[in-house]
């Protein structure tokens, strides 16, 4: 290429704000191992010839008429670390060092996922740990990123691809590391000892809408409290601008999974949720490039308790809304009700035990991605049977037989001192007048009986039905009971998208 050319193209570049490779990209990243093959890909002038050096091989693409390039690289196993160099013929020069081939994981969400490790309990131990676990990697894509239509690249990034360490773990309240994602990418790391790719992108007070494309959101007419729109100025709670802002731009990225904690903000719309947050993830699978499966891992965190005044069904109705999301393949949950922080500094609605978040997060993980033989989930109710109608009701609850584990153990757990009852609830049968009484419970081998006195007759059963919620049932791998409610109160806006 003449010098005249190559500087105008240079000039073009530089003007444009285009990377040679997507600033996704960087030293010290995860890319995906094999099987899954690792995609590379950039922007520079259309028609310009792009060489992948990697390997001691070459690759090569030529960009498209949108300056667009990729080059997928070969299988590659788990190990590393490796160099890349990336080189065009308008002079252009990239140069990538110390890569790793491993898993790769998207952690999103709102406050809860943006929750760092340095607010967490016992972060400063926490934090010391992480010089342990150099072959995690981590990256924090920034806020103040949102976008009316979809974006090829971030326009903000608060932490550039690190090696896990006290000072990429250790960041600012708020900033980075995120608790949740770090704890589960932890103990995952832990149980499978290969490289993990950690990519923390959320913010804090959004709904589900602001993380769902168009063609998701259509897919469930909102016929409930709507989500203003600002076309001029958009706010991160405009539908679709985190989507197109925050994830996007990693469509192109090989993967093997990814993490959730969202549904607050969305409390108040359980029948909604219920119907957006399975289409979702649905089309994040339908939409999401590199070489990566299109059932890919997808893992959320039931809703921890929280003090709302003046209301107990907000929250149990959007801990049932989320549960709708398993009706889909590899997609499992993490129960966080039994861990609620009342007194935290952050509010309540941040509780600090995010390790235990983390942990039972990387259980499914490790059941439905990698294939291994263990308890991920608590005891799942499936249905219930009135034995003894009222006054001296009697209810048995039955079980997914794979949710019992080794068996149904009950603890002694009781409303926190600091709250009033009318916040907190464990097992209640529901009466035909439309009260619902609390209920004492027993084991009867693999399933529960509960027992109240009653006016009327037995219309229900119910637990964990309250924004706090008393939680007293395992099973003995030490997994909390799923909370549920008979009869079901979500009629999710449509499920058609469900089926995949």
């Amino acid at each position: 290429m003449k010098p005249i050319i190559l500087l105008i193209v240079t000039l073009l570049s530089v003007a444009l704000g285009l990377n040679l490779v997507s600033n996704t990209l960087g030293s010290h990243m995860v890319l995906q191992r094999a099987p899954q093959r690792a995609n590379l890909w950039g922007f520079t002038s259309a028609g310009v010839r792009v060489e992948v050096t990697f390997n001691s091989a070459t690759y090569s693409a030529i960009s498209n008429a949108k300056g667009e390039w990729n080059v997928f690289l070969p299988p590659t196993p788990a190990g590393g670390p490796y160099t890349i160099r990336v080189l065009s013929d308008a002079g252009e020069s990239v140069f990538l060092e110390d890569i790793l081939f491993g898993d790769v994981y998207i952690c999103s969400g709102q406050s809860n996922m943006q929750f760092t490790v340095r607010e967490a309990f016992n972060s400063t131990a926490e934090i010391a740990a992480a010089a342990n676990y150099d072959q995690i990697r981590v990256m924090t894509v920034g806020q103040g990123t949102t976008s009316l239509t979809p974006e090829p690249e971030l326009a903000s990034i608060e932490q550039k691809w690190a090696v896990a360490s006290p000072s990429s773990i250790g960041g600012p309240d708020w900033g980075y590391f995120s608790a949740t994602c770090w704890f589960f990418g932890r103990d995952l790391y832990d149980a499978i000892r290969v490289p993990l790719g950690l990519i923390s992108s959320n913010w804090g007070g959004t709904y589900v809408q602001a993380w769902s494309s168009p063609e998701a959101l259509a897919k469930c007419p909102a016929d409930e409290k709507s989500v203003s729109v600002t076309v001029k100025a958009p706010s991160p709670n405009t539908p679709s601008v985190l989507w197109n802002a925050m994830i996007v731009p990693f469509l192109p990225m090989s993967i093997t999974g990814a993490t959730w904690y969202q549904g607050e903000n969305n409390a108040g719309q359980p029948d909604y949720y219920a119907c957006a947050f399975p289409a979702m993830i649905v089309d994040w699978r339908l939409k999401w490039g590199g070489d990566t499966p299109k059932d890919f891992g997808f893992y959320f965190v039931q809703l921890a308790p929280w003090i709302i005044n003046g209301s107990q069904s907000i929250e149990a109705n959007i801990r049932l809304a989320q549960l709708y999301a398993l009706k889909l393949p590899k997609v499992g949950v993490a129960i966080s009700m039994d861990f609620g922080d009342p007194t935290s500094p952050f509010n309540n609605i941040h509780p600090r035990y995010k390790q235990i978040v983390g942990f039972r997060l990387s259980l499914p993980a490790r059941a439905l991605t990698y294939g291994q033989k263990i308890q991920y989930e608590g005891p799942f109710a499936t249905n219930f049977l009135i034995v003894s109608d009222g006054p001296n009701a009697v209810v048995a609850v039955n079980f997914e037989p794979s949710s019992l584990g080794s068996g149904l153990v009950l603890t002694d757990a009781r409303c926190a001192s600091d709250l009033t009852p009318d916040q907190c609830a464990g097992f209640e049968i529901g009466s035909s007048t439309g009260t619902w009484l609390t209920a004492t419970v027993s084991i009867d081998g693999n399933r529960i009986l509960a027992k109240a006195t009653i006016t009327g007759r037995v219309v229900g059963v119910r637990y964990g039905w309250a924004n706090y919620p008393i939680a007293t049932l395992y099973n003995r791998e030490g997994l909390p009971a799923v909370p549920f409610a008979f009869p079901n109160t979500i009629k999710p806006t449509l499920v058609k998208h469900l089926k995949i």
